[in-house]
C-alpha cells in the first residue's frame, strides 16, 4: 500500500466557505434505483465518471490517505495527456453531511510507479490537503489546512487548488487558507499517468462517492480569488434552488406518492423550472388514461411565463385494489419535455383479509442509508409507509437541498410505488416544505388521520407539543376522533417520545436520573389509554426500543399501550441509558425499519436491521390482549 508523504501544517481558524473555461466538469450522483423491472432512474441525469472498461487491465495500487483504505476508486476517466501541469485549477463541491470522518482526493497520479502523484487534492475529516511534485524538491510540498467551522450552511465546502507555474494555492469556502512559492512541476509522460478519484468510507457503511463529492471541474489556468468567489455564489445558488444540476432540465423531487384510499392517490413532483404537465396512467401498459395539469400562466405585467416547480395531482375515482401504472411529462415554455418514467402504485382494498406496512423514522442525513433501507423495503412489498419524522437533518425554509439533494434523492425509488405518511420532525419543523411536499387534509396544520382496512391512524404533530395539553388543540382533536373511531386497530404516530431509555435526550443517565421520556409528550397518554390505542409509533431518538404494553405507568400483559421508537433509518446513532429501564421489552443500536402484519384480530411486528436481520419480532392478539 502506498503511503503519501504529507507535511501537516495548521493554519488559523477556518471558514467553509461557476465556472468560466473549464476545461472539463463532472457531476457525481450514486445511482440510487431499484433492481431488476423495477430499475426506472426519474427523468434525465448525468452520467458520473466511471473507470474505463478493457477486457484486461493491470491493477494500479492505491493510496492509502491519513491512515485509510479506499472504498471507492475512478480512474483515468479523463484523457492523461489531457491534463494540464503548467498552470491548472482543481475544483471540488462537497455535501459533508455525517459525524464520522470519512475523506475524498483526487490526483494526478503514475499508474505503476511507487511515486508520490504530481498533485493531489483531498479531504479527511477535518483535514485538507493540497501537494504539488517540483523540480526542486526532494519530497512533495504540501498545503495543509485543519478545518473549523462546519461550513456554509453547516455542511458544505468548496475547495480549490490553484498551480501557475509558481505559486500553489489552497482556497475554502472563497477563502485563501494557503500558499507557497514552488518550483516548476516534476517532468514527466503522459503515457504513464492517470486522473483518479478515491473515496474513504470505511466509517459511514453504504456510502458512496457520489454522497460526499457532488462536482468536480479542472482548469488549464490558475484560477483568480474573483473567479473563485464567483464559482463559489454560484454553487451556493444552485444548492438554495435545491437543483441537482445546473444547466439540465431534470426532476429533483419524486415522483412521491401519498394519501391512498381504496379509490384515490395522491403524487407531488419538483421540476427544475415551471412546467406544464400531462400524466398518463392506467390499469395496463400502454397507458390509455390521461390529465393535463396547465400550471403554467402568463403574467401580463411583466410579459413573462410563471408557474410553480412544485405540482401535485390527485387520481381519484379509481377501483380499489388495483394495480395502477403512471408516467409524469414535464414541458416548460420553451418546449422541452422530460419524463419521469413508468411506475406504478396499488390503492388499497376496502377490506383486506390481512396488509402490511412499514415503519421507519428520522431518514435525515445519510442518503445512503435511505437506499439501504429502500431497497429492503421494496422487497417486502409494503402496501403504505409511515416516517415518523425528521424526515431531513434541518430542512426549514432556508435548507431546501436536505429534501432534494438526500430525503428524495434517495427515498424516491421506493416513494414513486408506495405511498407515504409522514409525521413532522424538529428537522422540517416550520413546515415550510414539509407542507409543499405533502397532501395534507388540513391547511398548514401536519396532524391528520386516515383508514386502511379494520385500522384506522391518527398522526400528530409533536412539534407543537403546548397542543398536546389537555384541552389544547390537539388533545381536543384526539379524543374527538377516537371517540368515534369504530376501527378494530387504533395506532397513534408523532416524533417525539413518551417512553425512552435514550441515554441523554432527557438528563444525563451516567450522571443522574432522567425523565425516560419527553415530560411534555406525556399529558396526552391519557387519551390512548382510555380509548384503546393499541400501538404509539414515534422516532426522535436514533435507536430502536419496544416497550412491554403500559398502563397507568406500570407494565401489564393486557390492555396496555405499546410504544414502538423507531428513529434508525438514516441519523446518526444514539445509544442508551446504563442501566434497563421499567417498561423496556427490546433494544437495538443500529439503523432498522420495521413491517407490522395486520390480519384479522392478530398483528406481527418485526424490526430488522439494514442489513435485513431480523433482530425483534412482537405478536398482538385482539382477543386476548383486552380479556
Amino acid at each position: 500500500m502506498k503511503r503519501l508523504l504529507i507535511l501537516v501544517v495548521l493554519i488559523g481558524t477556518v471558514q467553509f466557505s461557476r465556472a468560466q473555461d473549464a476545461l472539463s466538469e463532472w457531476w457525481f450522483w450514486p445511482d440510487y434505483t431499484l433492481d431488476r423491472h423495477a430499475n426506472n432512474p426519474i427523468g434525465p441525469r448525468l452520467e458520473s465518471p466511471k473507470s474505463p472498461v478493457a477486457p484486461l487491465k493491470y491493477k494500479t495500487y492505491p493510496f492509502e490517505f491519513f491512515g485509510q483504505d479506499p472504498t471507492e476508486r475512478v480512474e483515468g476517466f479523463f484523457p492523461s495527456e489531457r491534463v494540464p501541469t503548467e498552470a491548472f485549477s482543481v475544483e471540488l463541491w462537497l455535501l459533508y453531511h455525517v459525524n464520522q470522518e470519512v475523506g475524498i482526493m483526487t490526483t494526478y497520479r503514475y499508474q505503476h510507479q511507487e511515486q508520490d502523484p504530481l498533485w493531489l487534492l483531498g479531504v479527511y475529516g477535518r483535514q485538507v490537503v493540497f501537494t504539488l511534485k517540483d523540480q526542486e524538491s526532494a519530497f512533495s510540498s504540501a498545503l495543509n489546512v485543519e478545518v473549523e467551522g462546519r461550513g456554509w450552511k453547516n455542511y458544505w465546502a468548496h475547495l480549490v487548488a490553484t498551480y501557475d507555474g509558481q505559486f500553489m494555492k489552497l482556497y475554502l469556502n472563497g477563502e485563501l487558507k494557503a500558499q507557497m512559492k514552488v518550483g516548476k512541476i516534476m517532468q514527466y509522460d503522459p503515457k504513464v499517468m492517470q486522473l483518479e478519484n478515491a473515496a474513504y468510507l470505511s466509517h459511514e457503511p453504504y456510502m458512496q462517492m457520489g454522497d460526499l463529492l457532488k462536482c468536480q471541474r479542472l482548469y488549464r489556468q490558475a484560477l483568480s480569488k474573483k473567479e473563485i468567489e464567483k464559482n463559489f455564489e454560484d454553487f451556493q445558488n444552485l444548492t438554495i434552488e435545491g437543483k441537482l444540476y445546473p444547466d439540465l432540465f431534470h426532476y429533483n423531487a419524486g415522483p412521491y406518492l401519498q394519501m391512498g384510499t381504496p379509490t384515490q392517490m395522491g403524487v407531488v413532483w419538483e421540476t427544475s423550472e415551471p412546467t406544464n404537465t400531462v400524466i398518463e396512467y392506467g390499469t395496463s401498459v400502454p397507458l390509455t388514461e390521461s390529465v393535463k395539469l396547465e400550471t403554467l400562466k402568463s403574467n401580463r405585467e411583466t410579459g413573462t411565463i410563471e408557474g410553480s416547480n412544485i405540482n401535485q395531482y390527485v387520481f381519484k375515482n379509481l377501483e380499489p385494489g388495483q394495480a395502477y401504472f403512471y408516467n409524469i411529462k414535464s414541458t416548460t415554455k420553451d418546449g422541452q419535455v422530460i419524463e419521469s418514467g413508468i411506475s406504478t402504485f396499488k390503492t388499497g382494498e376496502v377490506a383486506p383479509a390481512s396488509f402490511t406496512f412499514s415503519v421507519i423514522g428520522d431518514t435525515e442525513a445519510r442518503p445512503h442509508v435511505n437506499n439501504r433501507v429502500s431497497k429492503l423495503l421494496w422487497d417486502e412489498r409494503p402496501e403504505f409507509l409511515l416516517n415518523l419524522g425528521d424526515l431531513t437533518d434541518g430542512g426549514q425554509e432556508a435548507n431546501k437541498f436536505q429534501w432534494n439533494y438526500e430525503y428524495f434523492h434517495a427515498m424516491s425509488q421506493l416513494t414513486s410505488r408506495i405511498p407515504v405518511y409522514p409525521v413532522a420532525g424538529n428537522g422540517e419543523g416550520d413546515l415550510y416544505w414539509f407542507n409543499q411536499y405533502h397532501i395534507l387534509p388540513y391547511k398548514d396544520k401536519a396532524y391528520y388521520k386516515f383508514t386502511f382496512g379494520n385500522a384506522e391512524f391518527f398522526m400528530l404533530d409533536s412539534n407543537r407539543k403546548d397542543q398536546f395539553a389537555e384541552g389544547a388543540e390537539q388533545y381536543v382533536w384526539l379524543e374527538e376522533q377516537l371517540q368515534h373511531s369504530t376501527a378494530e386497530w387504533k395506532f397513534v404516530a408523532h416524533h417525539h417520545a413518551p417512553y425512552s431509555s435514550d441515554e441523554d435526550d432527557y438528563g444525563d443517565s451516567w450522571k443522574e436520573s432522567t425523565s425516560m421520556g419527553d415530560p411534555e409528550i406525556k399529558p396526552i397518554v391519557p387519551l390512548y389509554e382510555k380509548y384503546g390505542v393499541d400501538m404509539v409509533f414515534f422516532g426522535h431518538l436514533h435507536t430502536y426500543q419496544r416497550t412491554h404494553q403500559i398502563l397507568d405507568n406500570k407494565v401489564t400483559k393486557t390492555k396496555g399501550v405499546t410504544y414502538v421508537q423507531a428513529g434508525g433509518a438514516g441519523g446518526n446513532l444514539e445509544d442508551f441509558a446504563p442501566t434497563r429501564s421499567w417498561f423496556s421489552a427490546k433494544t437495538f443500536r443500529g439503523h432498522h425499519y420495521l413491517t407490522i402484519e395486520v390480519f384479522g384480530d392478530e398483528l406481527e411486528l418485526r424490526m430488522y436491521d439494514s442489513e435485513g436481520r431480523m433482530k425483534d419480532i412482537f405478536k398482538l392478539n385482539k382477543s386476548t390482549n383486552h380479556e
